[in-house]
């Protein structure tokens, strides 16, 4: 015997299989993919490896409510497990965009953070971190050498890029960039791998006017310009303007004056032409035997003995 249920129960039972329904025509549109998490173009990368350093090759973007982080994929070719990867997190107003995300965690630069990193990063590699103060062009950082696989030499770096508490206010020095290296290759020197700390560049930041990591740039020294404060070059920049030594093999010879050597032509005397011989005239007893014969003798065709 069945008795028939209220009308409120009835309308809530027709609600929850509704709603059950709509719930499974949902899960039948596919996956839904987040934006927090994207891949983003080489182009668009927060920091640029240094000259030398190794080529870049993917770069994963996560959005935060406080931050933006790029885990930059750089090229490996070591034995030792892992990725090579630098780490850039930017914290700053990312927008009402990402306002209902989860919050990236900031904590200064702390040993045991940093210990935990390595360990995560570079699983079952000793490192030993460098006592050496060291600074770049963002300020000081820190690293930790060791020996990876086989003849691989690996680092672990870190710098943390914010302006001091006394310069920070509301309005303006506002903002902090946390940057990690980890970097393993194959018969690598230490220096050469440190000189990758020293050659990174940043080139992303927040389009806003309070946000400032690096605080106020520095003032000109005041010794500029005044009398009594000499100014000395460093004795390599002078070496720089030195000229260039010119190998001894390439040095050319004096030019000596080249002697033009004229042959002496030989004179020979011109003979001179033998005077000509006088015909002496005839004497006067030669003329008498002469016979100079008359016009009419030497207009007759008769022969000379007829002329008298």
């Amino acid at each position: 015997m069945s008795f028939p249920l209220p009308l409120a129960v009835r309308y809530a039972l027709a609600g929850v299989v509704l709603t059950l329904g709509l719930a499974g025509c949902g899960a039948r549109d596919g996956v839904r993919l987040s934006d927090t998490a994207t891949t983003v173009p080489t182009e668009t990368a927060f920091a640029l490896p240094g000259p030398g350093g190794p080529a870049i090759v993917n770069i994963v973007e996560r959005s935060f409510s406080n931050a933006t982080q790029q885990d930059i994929f750089l090229f490996t070719s070591a034995s030792t497990p892992g990725q090579n990867l630098m780490r850039v997190q930017l914290f700053g107003p990312v927008g009402l965009k990402f306002d209902g995300t989860k919050s990236l965690g900031y904590s200064s630069v702390r040993a045991g953070d940093i210990a935990r990193e390595m360990r995560r990063e570079l699983p079952g590699v000793v490192l030993r971190q460098s006592p050496i103060y060291m600074q770049n062009n963002y300020g000081p950082f820190s690293y930790a050498y060791g020996r990876g696989h086989g003849n691989d030499a690996c680092l672990y770096g870190w710098q943390q890029i914010r302006s001091p508490d006394n310069a920070r206010t509301a309005f303006q020095n506002q903002g902090t960039i946390q940057v990690r290296l980890r970097l393993c290759e194959e018969n690598a020197s230490e220096e050469k791998l440190v000189s990758q700390m020293y050659g990174y560049t940043i080139r992303g930041a927040f389009n806003t006017a309070t946000w400032n990591p690096y605080g106020a740039p520095q003032s000109v020294d005041p010794a500029f310009g005044r009398t009594g404060h000499p100014i000395y070059p460093k004795v390599d920049d002078i070496r720089g303007n030195l000229m260039p030594e010119v190998p001894a093999e390439r040095v050319r010879p004096a030019v000596r004056p080249r002697q033009v050597v004229v042959a002496k032509e030989k004179i020979v005397p011109i003979k001179q032409p033998a005077p000509e011989e006088t015909i002496p005239l005839p004497t006067s007893g030669d003329m008498k035997g002469i016979v100079v014969p008359s016009p009419d003798c030497v207009s007759q065709s008769a022969g000379a003995g007829q002329c008298k």
